[in-house]
């Protein structure tokens, strides 16, 4: 049974890409959430994601794809994992 108040909600999104080209996304199950879940995307992954080579949108990927990217969160979340990199 899903206890809405675990569920994890996406917290934040970096604005930008770090220079290094990374973009992370975090998911709590709370506003303030002490322990949030961090997703870090590359841009390599994007890119195979969507079959495109380099350089490509992230941010728009990372909207478009946002219940696919909850659901990995939350995936390595329940295997007991604080971060995850999709490279």
């Amino acid at each position: 049974m899903s206890d809405a108040k675990s569920e994890l909600q996406l917290m934040s999104i970096c604005g930008e890409p770090e220079p290094s080209g990374l973009f992370r996304l975090s998911y709590g199950t709370e506003p303030n959430d002490p322990m949030p879940f961090i997703l870090t995307l590359t841009p390599q992954y994007v890119a195979r994601a969507i079959g495109k080579t380099a350089p490509i949108d992230i941010q728009n990927y990372a909207e478009q794809n946002a219940d696919k990217l909850k659901a990995i969160a939350t995936f390595e979340k329940a295997r007991g994992f604080t971060t995850h990199t999709l490279e």
